[in-house]
């Protein structure tokens, strides 16, 4: 299941996709806190490939086949899948959902209201809006960056800051693509549990420029979570192969099945 820092993560793609422009390579050293990611962590983005994550686990996305690898450096594991795989297992947990929802629908319709809405709270309906707060400006690793803070009800909050002097390397990549995906996406967004990606996915649409700073405040079954990630080196120009080589970065991992497939 997709996790509220992954979706944030999806929905921030989807902004950077909705409006490519043409940028250096970037090289992006983050200073990282929070549970199993406590030091520093080396994001890389090309109009190629891109590789983002922490102490923890890592994702390697490459354009031009539409493939995503997961890497999770505590298991020692890592899995692969393409956007066609990704859609297909998407399509197929999106019809279970719907029946699911059906269901699910006519049982809460049967219930007392105060039940019915803690009903909906735990299954994601209760997120509340989300919302994107424009906040002042500050210097992060050199550069001038705008504060944002995006809540998404009483269950996550996040500070972003953006910097405008930065841009997202174009992906080479056939948009045609990304549309039949969107369309699964959006077939799945009709379940409860999904209600806030859109919102948060246009909402997100309001941060300009290159995030360069952000933490995390998650409050979930009565436990807090924090998480944050501050630039503290920005590097512009090409960036090695070694930086995208799986077969270096999980040396001596297990390939196993990625998690997306479970979703079917």
């Amino acid at each position: 299941m997709m996790t509220t820092r992954q979706t944030l993560a999806a929905a921030c793609a989807a902004a950077l996709l909705a409006a490519p422009t043409l940028a250096e390579d970037l090289t992006v050293v983050f200073k990282t806190t929070g549970t199993g990611a406590a030091g520093t962590t080396t994001h890389y983005y090309s109009s190629e490939k891109m590789r983002t994550g922490d102490a923890a686990s890592e994702t390697i996305v490459e354009y031009g086949p539409a493939k995503i690898i997961s890497i999770d450096h505590k298991k020692k594991e890592y899995s692969e899948i393409t956007l066609a795989e990704m859609e297909a297992a998407m399509k197929e947990a999106a019809a279970k959902m719907e029946q699911a929802n059906a269901q699910m629908k006519e049982q809460m319709a049967n219930m007392p209201p105060a039940m019915r809405e803690k009903m909906e709270q735990m299954m994601g309906g209760g997120a509340g809006a989300v919302t994107v707060t424009k906040g002042g400006t500050r210097q992060v690793a050199g550069y001038t960056c705008q504060d944002y803070a995006v809540a998404m009800g009483q269950t996550m909050t996040t500070k972003i800051c953006a910097t405008t002097a930065l841009q997202f390397p174009a992906p080479n990549v056939d948009y045609r693509k990304f549309s039949s995906f969107a369309g699964s996406a959006s077939a799945m967004a009709n379940n409860p549990m999904f209600k806030s990606i859109g919102k948060m996915a246009e909402e997100m649409k309001k941060i300009e420029g290159f995030t360069i700073a952000e933490s995390t405040s998650m409050k979930m079954m009565g436990k807090s979570m924090d998480s944050s990630k501050e630039a503290v080196e920005i590097k512009k120009g090409p960036i090695p192969a070694s930086a995208f080589d799986v077969a270096s970065i999980a040396k001596g991992y297990k390939k196993v099945p990625h998690p997306v497939t479970k979703m079917k």
